[in-house]
């Protein structure tokens, strides 16, 4: 028990101090075990309703719905963890002195989310950048220019909204996007989740919290791992298809009392290309 309040705990600083907007628009990134009140995001997330209906245009000239996406489209036969099919887009993102991640992307699920992501990338916005936030037993957190969590934007310029979908299960291997206690708050930050395993116990201490799950969630998390305590409220927008043997490696690593390693993680670069 003494375990899942843990996880419950790092959940809310997970969603609370993610970093993932514009720096004047985030709780994030401050690394304390506090958690901001109501009031404090108030004071420093925009809400919502206050964004305009002007469409940000990004570097491609493409635009984004302000009013969000509530529940992306569902997918007939999706597999979370299936392997990338030829002529996939998939990405490789290379860590210097340890080695390449590589993801695969669910365009039809999350499309605001992967198309952010994919244009950083080409755009060489990641390249240089750090794993600035790492936690044994649960992920490791990068895209922030400034290193502290509190830094990034996305390609339009302003927060976007979570795409959430029934079928994807924040399980080990997940690639999301980190937010703030707002949506929308997207911008771009994200993490990989490592937790290797997930118990009839921790499952059931969830449920017990207020958290429901359909019985497919369920069964995914049991059979594959990762965070159920964080469903529904992050973007998942791709999957790790290889080199998780990387990503916990990389959990490993000393961190100080802010989840910050002690020795830069350098992502060298993040390369789109086809499978």
């Amino acid at each position: 028990m003494k375990k899942l309040v843990t996880m419950f705990m790092v959940f809310i600083m997970l969603f609370s101090f993610a970093g993932c907007g514009p720096k004047e628009n985030s709780t994030a990134g401050s690394g304390k075990e506090e958690v901001a009140t109501d009031d404090d995001s108030m004071q420093t997330t925009e809400n919502p309703a206050d964004i305009t209906t002007e469409q940000k245009k990004a570097s491609d000239g493409s635009t984004m719905d302000m009013t969000g996406v509530v529940t992306a489209e569902r997918i007939e036969g999706f597999d979370q963890t299936a392997a990338p099919q030829a002529g996939d887009t998939i990405a490789t993102i290379s860590v210097e002195g340890y080695g390449d991640i590589k993801v695969r992307f669910f365009d039809k699920i999350a499309p605001y989310g992967v198309k952010n992501f994919i244009t950083h990338a080409k755009e060489g916005y990641y390249d240089g950048l750090t794993f600035h936030r790492i936690i044994k037993d649960f992920m490791i957190q990068g895209g922030d220019p400034e290193g502290t969590g509190m830094g990034g934007e996305s390609i339009w310029g302003e927060p976007f909204y979570n795409e959430i979908s029934e079928q994807t299960c924040i399980i080990r291997g997940s690639l999301c996007y980190a937010n703030s206690s707002m949506d929308p708050s997207n911008g771009s930050q994200f993490f990989i989740t490592q937790k290797e395993s997930v118990t009839e116990e921790e499952m059931a201490g969830y449920e017990k919290q207020g958290l429901s799950f359909t019985e497919e969630q369920r069964k995914v998390y049991l059979e594959k791992g990762g965070c159920p305590w964080l469903q529904n409220g992050f973007t998942v927008f791709g999957q790790v298809y290889e080199g998780m043997d990387i990503v916990d490696t990389l959990s490993k690593v000393e961190t100080d009392e802010n989840d910050m390693p002690k020795q830069p993680v350098k992502i060298t670069s993040v390369t789109v290309s086809q499978y």
